[in-house]
């Protein structure tokens, strides 16, 4: 990692893992860009009134960066209205997207457990969700997700290196022997 900003994106939406440079990496800001997926999958159309980010620990909102997120009162959650007036059709989906930053410290590596989840949701016939209960913090339910950070520091690189240095020089030093015991019974 070299002084600056570096992006990487990945293809797994449930877990990312950045190994930083050790020397480096205390005194960084990091920021994850979540992409949070709202899918009608019932038989009604409906719409995502409002959606809630349970704020993970150590990670900070800017509202500059999230247009449409604000902070609840309490803080620790974010809530994303931009879907209220969106008509949801049984099958589709619509995405929200929200940034958060963290400064790494010495102390706060490891995993980033961030979670969402449909805090209100309306048809227009009135039926409630047969399967999930909006804002209850129920993992197992289909409008509650959750997407896993591992932010570590890089290892093995040095011993990478030396173990390759040694292999080469072994490789070598093997044959200079054979070629020598060779050369040598021929003379």
């Amino acid at each position: 990692m070299r002084n600056g900003t570096d992006v990487y994106n990945y293809k797994d939406t449930k877990l990312a893992k950045l190994d930083l440079n050790s020397k480096k990496a205390v005194g960084s800001t990091i920021m994850i860009e979540y992409k949070i997926r709202v899918t009608n999958e019932g038989g009604v159309a409906g719409y995502a009134k409002k959606i809630v980010d349970y704020l993970p620990n150590d990670m900070k909102f800017n509202s500059s960066l999230n247009k449409d997120w604000y902070t609840g009162d309490n803080g620790a959650n974010l809530y994303n209205a931009s879907l209220a007036n969106t008509l949801i059709q049984p099958g589709e989906t619509k995405e929200i997207t929200l940034l958060l930053t963290k400064k790494i410290t010495a102390s706060n590596m490891g995993i980033i457990n961030n979670t969402a989840e449909i805090a209100e949701s309306y048809n227009d016939l009135g039926l409630q969700d047969i399967d999930s209960t909006p804002a209850n913090k129920v993992q197992n339910e289909d409008d509650y997700s959750s997407a896993d950070a591992i932010i570590g520091t890089k290892t093995g690189e040095v011993y990478l290196y030396i173990l390759l240095t040694v292999t080469t020089i072994a490789i070598f030093g093997v044959g200079i022997y054979l070629i020598n015991k060779k050369v040598l019974r021929k003379i």
